[in-house]
């Protein structure tokens, strides 16, 4: 946890080092602080409480929105929560809908229920977290209530890569929205990770793409873009 969160902190300075300008919106992979360490998960989930409380004073350092999930205990139960962090603190939070079987999610984790998009200086935000990705109807949902952005943490696996980058700019093409998602790299046991973070425009241009390995990267947004895209045609308003 501890390295992870070091390599957050070097990660922000490195951008807020990048010209003259400072990010407004920073997002981490899914269960960023420790990946999926289930033997452990009680005690991740005791140390979200301290986490995001380092998360707020580097909001508050940098002047920045920071979104990304960790492990949330509530009434004995575990949720695989996304935490929408400003300079005041949590700004809102979103649990992870669709738990991925294949990786034994459903046996330590509790589907989300209750969603949607969160207020912030910047707009609102909808929120997905990895297997969420594959159900087009929760970023609709969030996006039919005023979500301008979507952010996207997740651990893909790069088998799958293809199937990534296509719903992903699927998700911006079809809400009119940017997207901002977040991938895990690396490897754990047998399984690589993608890479491959995207931030994409309302039109579904890339405006950024990673590759495989460990980056950060800044990209200048137009919000009037999102105006201009749907004022040519509305898919939301159909």
């Amino acid at each position: 946890m501890n390295a992870n969160l070091g390599q957050v902190r070097q990660g922000l300075a490195g951008l807020g080092r990048t010209g003259n300008t400072t990010p407004a919106l920073v997002v981490l992979p899914e269960l960023w602080s420790s990946g999926f360490d289930y033997p452990t998960l009680p005690d991740l989930a005791r140390k979200t409480t301290e986490l995001l409380q380092e998360l707020k004073k580097l909001s508050a350092q940098y002047k920045i929105i920071l979104a990304g999930s960790l492990a949330e205990e509530d009434n004995g139960r575990y949720y695989n929560t996304l935490y929408i962090t400003g300079p005041e603190g949590r700004l809102g939070s979103y649990r992870k809908q669709r738990l991925f079987a294949p990786m034994g999610e459903e046996s330590f984790f509790t589907p989300g229920t209750g969603y949607g998009p969160i207020d912030t200086p910047h707009g609102r935000l909808a929120s997905l977290v990895c297997y969420d990705l594959r159900f087009p109807e929760l970023a609709r949902s969030q996006a039919a209530q005023g979500a301008l952005f979507l952010v996207i943490a997740a651990q893909w696996p790069l088998e799958r890569l293809d199937h990534w980058q296509t719903l992903v700019r699927a998700r911006a093409i079809e809400n009119q929205m940017f997207v901002i998602a977040a991938n895990r790299c690396g490897a754990t046991g047998d399984t690589e990770f993608a890479g491959h973070s995207l931030i994409v425009a309302p039109d579904g241009a890339v405006l950024h793409q990673a590759g495989q390995s460990e980056e950060q990267a800044m990209v200048a947004i137009d919000p009037g873009l999102l105006d201009t895209v749907r004022s040519r045609f509305n898919t939301l308003a159909e």
